[in-house]
């Protein structure tokens, strides 16, 4: 019997492979499990990763949709938030031509496009508010809808101090915008502005920025009106479109940018509160009927009344009186100092202002001022402000 293994026997080899074969499938058994193990863990991550990114943002029922009924739909994203409110609105975007008559070097004279804007459909039934400046001398308006659609458009009516006019298109079932409530704006929420710039070879174009100010007064033909100040880009053709908020409704409707070398993002629109009142005059009986006094004023200042040699502390100082207003027919002259008004004392403009904004056409008030150094009392009738100034 042979007891040395010389390397080239049958049996030996055999033990050695069974035993590489086993070292193998251990080795394949163990990595099917770590395999198993690894995926099951990233898969548990990607989901709770998941499920955080679906998380609305935190604050964000807390801006302007306070006003909305019910429960607001889950937001995934900031950046979804915004395109949903600009998918929501822009079918309610439309495009304006303004069409005048234009004479050429011959002397001839053709209807041609003079301007473009926007304007926002406000009722089904074919309602829309754009700029008064857009539409502005025009001899024919047509109006472009989102799905191209091209049609005739009448003026219902224009209110030039703020502004806003109203059309009216011979269409129904359109898709009408949501106006907002202005006075719950907050300042840094976001805004996004949808228009034609440049024309309607840029129709519905969306840019995005924030509430800059809620209020920023300018004084109009005597009367003070607040604008609602915006960085989101605000070009030419935009005027008349929409300022939207994150949730699709309109809280302004677009009017004017500073155009100063140096100066960006300093738009301006109107709050969607003062559309809402315009346009219900405009529709129902084609003018804003607006108390008026005929004056131009300020605040009096220690200045003024040490500059001008007016024995008073306070009050509204008249600095200038438009011929043939009411102010000018009850004697009031430039340089007199409005110290009450009905009984009321009177300190600043934004008190007169309030007090003309709560009067009537037609309705009379005792004035009480200060000329110089002696204090007399006049009555004023309130007249109709008119819609342009010569």
């Amino acid at each position: 019997m042979n007891h040395f293994y010389d390397g080239f026997s049958s049996k030996p080899p055999a033990r050695r492979a069974q035993f590489w074969k086993g070292i193998i499938l251990g080795l394949l058994v163990g990595g099917l499990m770590v395999a198993t193990l690894f995926f099951y863990l990233a898969g548990s991550m990607l989901q709770e990763s998941g499920n955080e990114r679906a998380m609305p943002l935190p604050g964000l029922e807390q801006n302007s949709a306070r006003q909305m009924v019910g429960v607001l739909p889950e937001v995934e994203s900031y950046y979804l938030a915004v395109v949903n409110a600009a998918e929501k609105v822009a079918p309610s975007v439309v495009g304006i031509s303004n069409f005048g008559v234009i004479t050429d070097f011959w002397g001839r004279s053709s209807l041609q496009e003079r301007a473009t804007g926007s304007g926002v459909i406000i009722d089904e039934e074919g309602y829309i508010v754009t700029n008064y400046h857009v539409i502005e001398n025009a001899r024919e308006l047509i109006v472009t809808l989102s799905t191209g659609d091209e049609l005739i458009a009448s003026v219902v009516g224009t209110d030039a101090p703020t502004d806003l006019a109203v059309l009216k298109i011979e269409r129904k079932g359109l898709p009408a915008t949501e106006l907002a409530d202005s006075n719950l704006l907050r300042v840094g929420e976001p805004a996004i502005a949808i228009g034609n710039p440049l024309g309607l070879d840029f129709q519905q174009s969306v840019t995005l920025g924030v509430v800059s100010a809620r209020e920023r007064s300018i004084t109009i033909q005597g009367q003070n009106f607040t604008f609602i100040q915006t960085d989101a880009a605000i070009n030419d053709g935009n005027s008349g479109g929409a300022l939207v908020n994150i949730y699709g409704q309109v809280i302004g409707i677009n009017t004017a940018k500073i155009k100063i070398p140096g100066v960006e993002g300093m738009g301006f629109a109107i709050p969607s509160n003062t559309v809402k009142g315009i346009t219900f005059d405009l529709i129902t009986r084609g003018r804003v009927e607006r108390p008026w006094l005929g004056v131009y004023l300020s605040t009096l200042t220690p200045m003024d009344a040490e500059r001008f040699s007016i024995n008073a502390e306070e009050g509204v100082l008249i600095r200038d009186v438009i011929t043939g207003g009411p102010a000018d027919m009850a004697g009031i002259m430039p340089l007199d100092v409005v110290i009450a008004i009905d009984g009321r004392k009177i300190t600043d403009s934004r008190q007169l202002q309030e007090v003309l904004h709560n009067a009537d056409v037609g309705q009379s008030m005792e004035i009480t001022l200060i000329r110089g150094q002696d204090e007399l009392t006049l009555t004023v009738t309130l007249a109709t402000m008119p819609e342009r100034m010569e």
